[in-house]
């Protein structure tokens, strides 16, 4: 045992060393600068993802100030195709002769008489635009092509495909704004 404890100053001192040069050599590689590495990246990617978030945020701005501006030429055509049919329909309608009876007949012809202006006929069921568009719109759900629905309906094959577009557009503003409040729920 005295054999054992003469060596056991000496070992101590050379694992002190060891365990010294140890500490020394990582201290030498900096331990401080592979984090700030890491960090460096991790910046790199941050600052990567928010100048994305911006690029998108631009487009997404972009794309609602086109999808407005088309829906606001959608709605103008829409309303210029419903005046052309309103026209053209009054233009084609038959106007009735006017009907003169002894309760329409003026009494004097000073002061009360009235001019007989032709009375029109109230429009048919399917001359409202609403009643039309929803005839198209069912029609479409149905598969029918857009030539047929122009035939059944009796308008230009351009108003339904009109008409079918807005529709379109609609379902799609309304899932947008669907998937919107799912997303904020």
């Amino acid at each position: 045992m005295a054999q054992v404890m003469t060596w056991v100053g000496p070992v101590l001192d050379v694992a002190a060393v060891v365990l010294l040069t140890l500490v020394l050599w990582r201290l030498g590689r900096d331990p401080g600068a592979a984090w700030g590495e890491r960090e460096a990246r991790l910046r790199a990617i941050f600052d990567d993802l928010r100048a994305l978030v911006a690029q998108s945020e631009g487009l997404a701005r972009d794309l609602d100030a086109k999808l407005a501006a088309r829906e606001n030429r959608l709605a103008t055509l829409l309303a210029e195709a419903e005046r052309a049919l309103a026209d053209d329909d009054r233009r084609h309608r038959p106007t009735t002769p006017p009907r003169v009876g002894v309760a329409d007949a003026p009494r004097s012809v000073g002061a009360n008489a009235t001019s007989q202006a032709p009375i029109p006929a109230e429009p048919p069921f399917e001359a409202d635009p609403a009643v039309t568009a929803a005839r198209i719109e069912t029609l479409a759900d149905a598969g029918a092509a857009v030539e047929e629905i122009a035939r059944r309906v009796g308008i230009a094959p351009a108003e339904v495909r009109l008409v079918i577009g807005l529709k379109a557009a609609r379902v799609a503003r309304q899932r947008a704004v669907g998937s919107a409040d799912d997303k904020h729920a």
